[in-house]
């Protein structure tokens, strides 16, 4: 049994459908962020202020490589894919999951999170070019889920399935 990694931009529900998706595969949930925030002892924005944007990144890199062999449902941070070496990790490991979302959706859930230093007060234009820089990193995962208009529980049945069907040898991908 895999890993199912959820990868997708900030704020497209990938901590929720995590959570939702492991109770339905009996697996243990991972929230990397989180991971992060125990095993450092700093909230997101402080490793952000203290060690910049590519400190952070060589954090969520090594406990990315820490939770790899673990066989669960871990639900990663939107910039994650901004590595390839995280992307190689992942699907060494098992199965990434791009949780496709507008991001007029995104916008309306994150703007003003101040736990997002990548989003918070950001106009929705300045979204959508962070969005658009990672998009064709995103769509380098195994399967795509389009979130719009879906609950969670919706989407992880739809990653169940993919998951289920890709077993029978076809590659669902896209």
């Amino acid at each position: 049994m895999e890993s199912v990694y959820l990868v997708g931009f900030m704020g497209c529900g990938k901590s929720t459908v995590g959570k939702e998706l492991a109770r339905r595969m009996n697996k243990k949930f991972i929230d990397l962020d989180e991971e992060i925030v125990i095993q450092t002892g700093k909230s997101i924005p402080e490793l952000f202020n203290e060690y910049g944007e590519s400190g952070f990144r060589d954090f969520e890199t090594q406990i990315l490589r820490n939770v790899s062999g673990k066989k669960s449902v871990i639900s990663t941070g939107g910039g994650i894919i901004l590595r390839d070496e995280n992307i190689c990790c992942m699907k060494e490991s098992g199965n990434i999951i791009y949780l496709e979302t507008s991001i007029d959706v995104i916008f309306d859930r994150i703007h003003l999170d101040s736990n997002r230093p990548n989003a918070v007060n950001r106009t929705l234009e300045e979204l959508t070019v962070l969005f658009q820089s990672r998009e064709a990193q995103y769509k380098k995962a195994d399967f795509k889920i389009s979130t719009n208009n879906l609950t969670p529980i919706e989407i992880a049945m739809e990653i169940i399935d993919c998951l289920n069907y890709s077993k029978g040898g076809d590659s669902r991908n896209k």
